[in-house]
Formats: C-alpha cells, structure tokens, sequence
C-alpha cells in the first residue's frame, strides 16, 4: 500500500532568501487507534488524522494487536496530513514518535514480525508473575525496576511465549515495543528508548540501561534487546521505502521519542515535579514526575524513566476508564455526546449508585487480574443515565486511589492538576475530576497530546527548541481551569470511603468467578 511518491522538488535557491516555516510531524501508536498531527515550529496544528484498529481476544483474557496494523494506520494518517495541510514534505524537519507501552513485538532475523504482539492490556501472564516475584524477590526488583511485575508487561509476556510457544521464542532475533516497531519502519533502524524500556520490567531504571542481573536470572538471551537511546535523539532518517508508502520525504530525521504517558505528559506541559496529569484514555493514569526515583514499598505505581535525561516519573494506572464507557455505548447504545448529556441530569453520586471499573483486572492499587466490574447500591430508582454517570464517577474514584498513595509517598504532592485525553473533552468528566481530586484543573489547549508530544520532542531533537522546556514554553496555552464543587467534594469524599472498602470485601469472590470462567 503506498500513498505518494515521496518525491518533491527541493526547496529552490530563492526560498533561502525568505524566512521558510519550518514544520514537526508527531505519530502516535495508541490502542484503539494511530495519529498523526503535523504543527509548525510555533505549535499551530497544520493538520490532523486518524486510522482506527482493533485489539484482538484470541481467548478471555489475552489482548493482541497485528503491528503491521499499526504501520498501515499510522501510514493512512501520515498521508491524510501531508494531503489535506497541503505542506511540501520537504519541509517537515522531522518526525517524533509516541506509543503504548509494556507491548511486546518479536522479530526474526529476517525483522519480521513472528507473531502477533502481546499489548498492555493482556491478562495470560498471572502465573509466569508469580514465577518473577519468587525467582528475583520483591527487594530486588524494588531497587533494579523499581516497579511491581504486572500481566502484560514484555518481562512476564516472554516467559509464558518460551514456556507456551518455544518454537517462536527460539525464532526471536529482536524484541521490540509498539513506537519501536513503527520508528523502525520508518527509518529501518532497530533500537529503543528509556521510557518504554523502563516500562518492560527488565530494565535498570535507576542506571537507566538493561538489567543484565535480571536477563540472566531469567534466563532472556541479551542478543535480542535493542539498544536504548534518549528520546530527543536522532534515530535514523526516513527510508526510500517509507517514503514510497508515506509521501514523506526522504531523509526526514526520525527523533526516537518514546512512551505515550511521558510524551502526551510533553504535549501538556507536565514536565516538573508538583504538576499533575489525570489521563482518561483507554485506560486511566495519574502522573507526576520526579527529579529522582521514589518508589511504593508496596508495589502499587509505577516509576518510569521520563523522556527528560535524569528525570523520571510516577504513575498510578487503572486498566479500564475510557474503555469502560465505550463497553457501555457499544453494548446499549448512544454516541458519546448523548451519554455525557444523559449523565449530566444525574446528580453528584448517581443517588448512591458505585460502579467498580474493573473489566479487564487491574493495576493501581490491587494489581490483580482477577478483579471484576460490578455497579454496587443499584435499586430501582436508577436509571440508564445513573448507570452512565456511575460509570464516569466510578472511573475517577479509581483513579483517586493512586492520587493517595502519591500523597503519602512523600516529595510527590502534587498540586497542579490537567485534565487529558478522551475524558478530558468532556466538560462533565472534568468536573467529576475537579470534585474527586478536590484539585483545580485545566486543560492544554492543543489536540491529542501525545501526537502534539512527539512533534516536539521531534523539534528539540533536530535543533527547532533548545530544550523540552523550551518547546512547551514557546507552544503550549491552557484553558480556563474547571474549579471543585465544595458540596460536590464533601459527597464523594463519602463515596470515596464506600468504594475503597468494596475492592477488598470482593477479592477472593472475584478470584472464584475468573477461575470459574476459564474451567
């Protein structure tokens, strides 16, 4: 599949006598969809566009995704940008990628993909986690990854693939993440970089380098891990091929980039300690970074490298938050614009409804794949517009948990709250936030963050800002700031003390139901 020739007339001697705008291409690999934004080097979006895909459920509880598939979308969008901004490639001074994180692509020797990648979302691995924890302990793996090991995570996911598929193990030549797979089609270099490297949990996220300590005791060949550069690094540069199908130019420097948490953090200015991003995307993250690597004893957040040498980042993250109102629309109905208006009607609370967001398990803070969804105090004065409301409220609620580890961690109280990703376009959800959080919150006023993230970083890396300070300074205006309603602050402060006791009451009861669903 191809879309232009990648061939364009340079840039005439004439033009050098003109100041020439000069123009940042950010790709982001998501879940549920690839982007591409294109803005100049003051930060106004030129153009946008989106190719949407599927996560594949081979069985209950496993969550695929074909990486080609990630590269036809991404190509569509790259050359739906280039058509409708109309903007000569040779202009594009380079190019920045974003992409989920913990993914796990194989390749063979001859680079292509041995089978379908294993994404985040993936549940399989409960047991090779198990395995993890008992062969490096707790104490050591605090200290080398400074994280908990969680199902679909590259460290578990490539266990149970040299356990349950040995052959496509033994096959393995590289071992990629999601941005990495679409970087090296574009460029046809092979590498990776701290932030989704740190997220694969055999990673030394303190030294910032592979952990050989726990390759070997893994037993993971080394051969096949790629190596990590920073993320305003230049990578490579745009292939004849990736040109052919893409309509970019030839040579374009391609700007490593990294994880979509620490690029869309980029693309909303949150980029020193004290700031707060609230991400509802697909899944749902509470993010702050750090000038040094803090970590939960108890294992419930994540501390990941930031894209920002020297700098790192602590997150909470629940597996399902924007994916939990679209389970609600596609099974019942109604676009999103209609659940926010029905959910609107319904007071703070839902008249005593809790809806648990617990769909696919979840991480922050019980780090189990066997929690379950539930709406709990349901009667029969609700209705479906309860029920939606629920839904949103239950997210935050969730979310909130990690906002209190992060206040009691110490050096992490954060106070400077912006609203991201799907849930932040709705002004609803964002009051919901505001309420839960008790924090006053805004929004960057520039559209899919992470896209808008890596064309930044892609600026810095080829000489457009001088540093991701600058680049945020020079391109980013926040919206007026959604204020907490104190009534509305003092209810679900009451609510909140109801919904964290039902996790622990279901526990064992949620354990019986996943076994149950798999005899």
């Amino acid at each position: 599949m191809a879309c232009g020739t990648g061939i364009y007339p340079r840039l005439g001697e004439g033009d050098s006598q003109i100041r020439i705008m000069r123009y940042l291409l950010g790709i982001d690999i998501g879940t549920s969809a690839a982007k591409a934004l294109l803005i100049n080097e003051s930060g106004e979006v030129t153009a946008l566009a989106g190719e949407e895909y599927q996560i594949d459920t081979p069985r209950p509880g496993w969550a695929e995704q074909d990486p080609d598939s990630w590269w036809d979308a991404a190509m569509l969008s790259i050359c739906k940008v280039l058509k409708r901004s109309s903007v000569n490639p040779q202009r594009i001074s380079g190019i920045g990628l974003s992409g989920q994180m913990h993914g796990t692509v194989l390749l063979g020797k001859d680079l292509r993909v041995i089978r379908p990648a294993i994404i985040w979302a993936d549940q399989r691995t409960k047991r090779q986690c198990d395995q993890i924890y008992a062969s490096i302990g707790r104490e050591r793996l605090i200290r080398i990854t400074a994280n908990p090991v969680a199902p679909g995570f590259m460290a578990p996911t490539l266990l149970w693939i040299r356990e349950n598929e040995p052959r496509k193990f033994e096959a393995i030549d590289k071992v990629l993440l999601p941005a990495d797979y679409v970087r090296f089609r574009l460029c046809g270099e092979v590498c990776t970089d701290a932030t989704n490297a740190s997220s694969s949990l055999l990673f030394d996220t303190q030294q910032r380098h592979w952990s050989v300590e726990l390759l070997e005791e893994l037993g993971l060949p080394s051969r096949v891990f790629p190596p990590v550069i920073e993320s305003t690094a230049v990578a490579g540069r745009v292939t004849r091929q990736a040109a052919l199908e893409t309509g970019l130019a030839e040579g374009t420097p391609v700007v490593t980039g990294g994880g979509d948490q620490p690029i869309a953090a980029v693309g909303n200015g949150v980029i020193a300690p004290g700031d707060l991003l609230s991400t509802i995307g697909t899944g749902g993250q509470l993010f702050t970074p750090l000038d040094e690597v803090i970590v939960d004893p108890q294992l419930r957040t994540h501390t990941f490298c930031h894209v920002l040498p020297g700098k790192w980042f602590l997150m909470g993250a629940i597996l399902s938050a924007g994916l939990c109102l679209r389970w609600f629309r596609d099974n019942f109905g109604g676009s999103y614009a209609e659940l926010d208006r029905e959910a609107a009607a319904i007071p703070a609370g839902s008249d005593g409804l809790l809806f648990l967001p617990y769909l696919i398990g979840e991480r922050t803070p019980h780090m189990d794949p066997n929690a379950r969804g539930m709406f709990f105090g349901l009667s029969l004065c609700h209705s479906r517009a309860h029920l939606i409301r629920a839904i949103m409220e239950g997210v935050v609620l969730a979310m909130r948990d990690s906002l209190e580890i992060m206040r009691k961690l110490g050096g992490t109280e954060p106070h400077r709250g912006i609203a991201s990703g799907g849930g932040a376009r709705s002004a609803l959800w964002r009051q919901i936030q505001a309420d839960v959080y008790n924090m006053e919150l805004t929004t960057a006023e520039v559209p899919e963050q992470a896209a808008f993230g890596a064309a930044l970083i892609a600026g810095v890396g080829t000489g457009i800002y001088e540093s991701v300070e600058a680049a945020c300074q020079k391109t980013i205006t926040y919206s007026p700031p959604t204020y907490p309603i104190e009534e509305n602050v003092r209810r679900y402060q009451e609510y909140y003390q109801v919904f964290k006791g039902l996790y622990p009451k279901l526990k064992d009861d949620s354990r019986t139901i996943s076994r149950l669903i798999h005899l």
